[in-house]
């Protein structure tokens, strides 16, 4: 193997595109951003800045007092980005004729050649191809459309960070920054870079910064038939001081919109399945339906989800997303299968699914998000927090993260935590379900009123879901409008009617607050339910 001092930039930048679109990397957001920095620095002539402390605060995003001695966090993440690259040019990579290394001690890129290949064939060679078997989008850089178009700060940080933050929701491949500008810089059209890279979808976005206010449209547009299936628009107030958090916050906001389930993707993914089967829509197929439905989810419906990501599994068995989901299914078939089966059986199930989804990939947030849940309903209260926060740090853009883990909070009666969460998961999803209130409403009645709870439940009616009657059910005999709750009575017991006798184990397996379970219980009573079971909950 010969050493070339004079790889052209281009070159170098298209093998780095094609890592990182590699089944190794794309699953990999912050070693693809380790890796990304240290080439794009060493192109730029950089050299001098890639060092410990400025990797750690520029890719880590670790704080200005970051010390690398004592926080350890660049060098680990250095040898598994090794490590990774020598995974890529065992397997992907081996026939590439350019190499991008990084030496033991050294946090600076080397590049090498394997054969005297010229320009053109290299060109060729190391055109990047998207490997990955996920649902796969390119964001373009932002356009600037202010009367003062000076903003370029705002931009690119605008563009990374909505990449950064796609990048978290780990069911998506994510293209790089350095590609998308490549395809913006080459004036390519939509067709174009489905050609060229085979995305499913490309964002395209453009912000305008007039009187201290920020007006950002998002496009999302279906690449191979360039058809737009969504299209966005987000204000936000600001000040020269605030640019930086609105920015990040507005990052967010797209994010999450795009990503979530209950977004336009998921939609794309069941358009998706009517049409034919599709691998690559297969995994993301079954999660979105999952959430789609959630605890509305029959018996039956449970099991078919189930017996598609077993099958998904044998197609990728590493897939982080399907073991969560997996885990999940289960939680929701303790909470509601009401004592069928061995709960103790359930929950070691979906422990040990949650356990693999995080050993499958260890930045997933939503297998953190899994691991917590079922830590939860185990009683494991301070492993459960421990899981959560590191969801939440993974991935603060996820509107359904905050909804999930805000339940369990609520169930605690920790309302500082939970409500704050609550209403972040509203505010970042306007297209949210309508369970995301019952919690909110929960925490009104128990810190504010029964009137209040009310009003939260008729935001978003569920009619014919029991957990949506029964918890109305509750608040409007508190609130002492006892003919609504006469018909409330009925609707629950129209679609629950085993509910007396099989309230108490749903509550047990919730682990609710005692006091909660005590108010919850007297209102049912004063309803003329007879609850089966004791009035406390240990």
């Amino acid at each position: 193997m010969t050493t070339s001092q004079s790889s052209p930039d281009d070159l170098v930048l298209a093998q780095l595109a094609r890592i990182m679109a590699s089944r190794q990397f794309c699953n990999a957001p912050r070693l693809s951003r380790f890796l990304s920095y240290v080439v794009t620095e060493s192109i730029a002539g950089r050299l001098e800045g890639l060092k410990g402390y400025t990797i750690g605060v520029e890719v880590f995003d670790r704080p200005d007092d970051f010390d690398p001695q004592t926080d350890t966090i660049v060098r680990v993440q250095a040898r598994a980005l090794r490590q990774k690259l020598d995974q890529y040019y065992a397997l992907e990579g081996r026939d590439d004729p350019l190499r991008i290394m990084m030496a033991k001690g050294s946090y600076a890129p080397t590049f090498s050649v394997s054969c005297p290949a010229d320009n053109s064939v290299l060109h060729e060679t190391l055109k990047p191809v998207h490997a990955s078997l996920k649902p796969s989008i390119a964001v373009m850089p932002f356009d600037d459309f202010s009367r003062d178009s000076d903003h370029e700060y705002f931009a690119h940080g605008l563009t990374e960070e909505t990449i950064a933050n796609l990048s978290r929701f780990r069911e998506l491949s994510v293209y790089s920054r350095l590609t998308t500008e490549q395809a913006k810089q080459n004036c390519l059209s939509i067709r174009q870079i489905y050609e060229e890279f085979q995305p499913d979808f490309v964002l395209e976005g453009s912000f305008r910064i007039d009187d201290r206010m920020v007006s950002i449209t998002i496009n999302l547009v279906e690449a191979s038939s360039g058809e737009i299936i969504l299209t966005q628009h987000f204000t936000h107030k600001t000040t020269p001081q605030a640019i930086y958090a609105v920015q990040d916050e507005m990052a967010l906001m797209i994010a999450g919109h795009i990503a979530d389930r209950f977004g336009p993707l998921g939609a794309y993914a069941r358009r998706s399945a009517q049409s034919g089967h599709s691998l690559k829509w297969e995994t993301y197929l079954w999660i979105s339906r999952y959430h789609q439905y959630s605890v509305q989810l029959s018996a039956a419906d449970r099991q078919d989800i189930k017996d598609g990501l077993a099958k998904a599994l044998q197609s990728d068995p590493t897939s982080s997303d399907a073991h969560a989901v997996l885990a999940l299914i289960m939680a929701d078939e303790y909470r509601m299968t009401f004592g069928a089966q061995s709960t103790a059986e359930v929950l070691h199930k979906a422990l040990e699914e949650a356990d693999q989804a995080v050993q499958c990939d260890p930045l997933n947030a939503a297998a953190h998000k899994a691991l917590a849940i079922v830590r939860f309903h185990r009683g494991e209260f301070d492993l459960f927090e421990s899981a959560a926060q590191r969801a939440l740090a993974l991935n603060p853009g996820h509107p359904d993260m905050f909804a999930t883990l805000g339940i369990c909070y609520c169930m605690m009666a920790k309302w500082d935590i939970a409500m704050p969460m609550l209403d972040k998961a509203i505010a970042l999803n306007p297209l949210q379900p309508g369970w995301y209130h019952i919690p909110k409403a929960i925490g009104l009645v128990m810190t504010s009123s029964p009137a209040d709870a009310v009003r939260q439940m008729q935001v978003a009616p569920l009619p014919g879901a029991f957990y949506y009657h029964c918890h109305l059910l509750w608040f409007l005999v508190e609130a002492d409008e006892m003919a609504k709750a006469r018909q409330e009575k009925e609707r629950l017991l129209d679609a629950l009617p085993e509910f007396e006798t099989v309230i108490m184990h749903h509550l047990q397996a919730w682990r609710l607050d005692p006091q909660m379970v005590r108010r919850a219980v007297a209102a049912w009573s004063r309803a003329g339910l007879r609850i089966a079971g004791p009035d406390t909950v240990d």
